[in-house]
């Protein structure tokens, strides 16, 4: 769809008609004037001034119409790269899953004065270096921005919900059990991959553990596992100067044979080849920055 991980846009027309066909993108749409209706998964949502709309591959976006003052600001980030700064952003953040359920629940976030302009700061910092030609670290560099902008929206999201006792009361069984294994799982940054391991720790089943998982999040328990163990190892590997051995030994794997075919089912290729193939990531950029 884009040529590149990470595009701007103000035609919003163009970005919404390519999003609807293709579906390989997220789009971030700042409203700067006007107003727009949309149906997002069939249902109305009104977009106003200085309303920041977040459209994941799995939104389904359907009519919609604009004032004629409509303005906006778009950012096209293509899902792998969108992935991977936003493991970066909450890897650490024990709330993450109540704040992306809260993002699929409530995709339109209206900005405050001070990160309205702290989002044209961003956007004009994204226009300045998309049009660098100067090297190929531009890329690299509109990254750090998008982390940033994630960040000043995990910020929002911290300030924004609330939960109570009451709802907290609410949660079933099953949803405080997978909010419990995420947590242990973060803790473990994917050193631990048995499912048995974590239903120990949290006194249930493993079979109960992924029933659990499918219920709340329509994956076993195992599926979950693997995208964290993943997502570690692609940042050792783009971000780290470790050796696939030292990183094997750091992954806690019973062996480095082991290590290069966990990595070849999951990378689709070997952990050298990916990181050969990881030009545009920031461990790309030390080795650059180095020369």
């Amino acid at each position: 769809m884009l040529n590149e991980d990470i595009s701007i846009s103000e035609n919003l027309d163009e970005m919404l008609a390519r999003f609807s066909q293709h579906n390989e993108c997220s789009l971030l749409i700042l409203c700067k004037n006007g107003r727009m209706q949309i149906e997002i998964n069939g249902q109305p949502h009104l977009i106003e001034t200085n309303d920041l709309l977040l459209c994941r591959p799995n939104l389904i976006i359907g009519n919609y119409m604009q004032s004629p003052d409509m303005q906006c600001h778009v950012i096209a980030i293509r899902e792998h790269a969108l992935d991977d700064i936003l493991y970066m952003c909450v890897r650490e953040d024990n709330k993450w899953w109540e704040k992306s359920q809260y993002i699929l629940q409530h995709p339109i976030v209206h900005l405050d004065e001070w990160r309205q302009e702290i989002g044209l700061h961003i956007y004009r910092l994204f226009q300045l270096y998309e049009e660098d030609t100067r090297s190929g670290l531009s890329e690299n560099i509109r990254r750090i921005f998008l982390q940033a902008a994630i960040y000043e929206l995990l910020c929002w999201l911290e300030e924004n919900i609330v939960q109570t006792p009451e709802a907290e009361h609410k949660q079933g069984r099953q949803e405080i059990l997978f909010r419990d294994f995420i947590k242990l799982l973060q803790s473990t940054k994917g050193r631990q991959r048995e499912v048995r391991w974590f239903a120990a720790q949290l006194a249930v089943s493993p079979k109960y553990l992924s029933v659990a998982c499918n219920t709340v999040a329509g994956k076993p328990a195992q599926a979950v596992i693997n995208e964290l163990c993943v997502q570690e190892i692609k940042r050792l590997l783009r971000q780290t100067d470790r050796s696939v051995k030292e990183i094997c030994v750091q992954m806690n794997f019973p062996s480095l044979s082991f290590f290069c075919k966990y990595t070849r089912q999951h990378l689709g290729m070997t952990a050298h080849q990916y990181r050969s193939s990881a030009s545009s990531t920031m461990c790309g950029f030390r080795q650059n920055y180095c020369t």
